[in-house]
């Protein structure tokens, strides 16, 4: 039995990161013809002096296959790009046959090689990782300083940050997937520009631009984006298509409230 948690459908942990003149972006809801609920991101842009110049809150609230994921994660970035970060916050359900985990990622220092140092605290399930290509962070009850490798993003992050990319097909977006249910570092993984497709959205064909997702052992993301640089669609792990939607389509599928 799934233990149920409020939606965190608005801005949280700004006073971790001291924001004094802070502006809050258009939240983004996406809904799912392949399954139930939705997933919704925004982010909050610091003033010039501010430390940390945005903060991306993404909120996932869906069904995938027989698996419920309801959580909310907020991260401190320390540029526009969004590529890196020095705070994580979560707070939710990550698997149904465990209890809602909270967890506080906060990075301590950089040192050569880009790797750096986070210390976090929070609990924990522990799930063993065997493949060598992933980094695992998990163990139960934990309270300790680990090391991440440079461009380490949570995944459900790029839902934000690949609209920005240029249209571009000679360069390759490469980056580190930080698994926020699991805890652990999926390495090497690239975002690649395909070029134009005329794809239906809501009713309406649409001329976007098209991306793709690629890492080692899991399935192809595709992502959609408008020329004004919204998202428009995703095709998760090659099977739930999530199209952009309202925040009452959205709400109207949650499958925890």
């Amino acid at each position: 039995m799934i233990k149920k948690l409020p939606l965190f459908l608005s801005i949280v942990c700004l006073s971790l990161t001291g924001f004094s003149q802070e502006k809050t972006e258009k939240i983004y809801w996406y809904t799912s013809s392949d399954t139930k609920g939705f997933i919704s991101f925004q982010k909050v842009n610091g003033d010039a002096n501010s430390k940390v110049p945005v903060i991306l809150n993404t909120n996932v609230n869906a069904q995938f296959d027989e698996e419920v994921l309801n959580f909310n994660l907020s991260t401190a970035c320390e540029s526009e790009k969004m590529v890196d970060a020095n705070k994580f916050v979560f707070k939710g359900t990550i698997d149904s046959n465990i209890e809602p985990v909270q967890f506080t990622g906060t990075k301590v220092k950089t040192v050569k090689n880009n790797i750096s140092f986070w210390h976090f605290d929070g609990d924990f399930a522990d799930e063993v990782e065997t493949d060598p290509d992933f980094q695992s962070f998990a163990f139960a009850k934990y309270n300790a300083t680990l090391k991440i490798p440079a461009r380490t993003i949570p995944s459900f992050n790029l839902w934000a940050i690949i609209p920005k990319l240029p249209f571009d097909r000679k360069g390759t977006f490469k980056f580190n997937a930080l698994d926020e249910t699991k805890l652990y570092v999926r390495k090497n993984q690239t975002v690649n520009y395909l070029g134009t497709t005329k794809t239906n959205i809501n009713g309406e064909q649409l001329t976007l631009h098209k991306f793709v997702h690629q890492g080692k052992g899991m399935s192809p993301t595709y992502f959609w984006v408008s020329k004004e640089r919204e998202l428009m669609q995703v095709l998760l792990d090659d099977k739930y298509t999530f199209t952009i939607s309202t925040k009452e389509a959205a709400l109207e599928t949650a499958v925890v409230e």
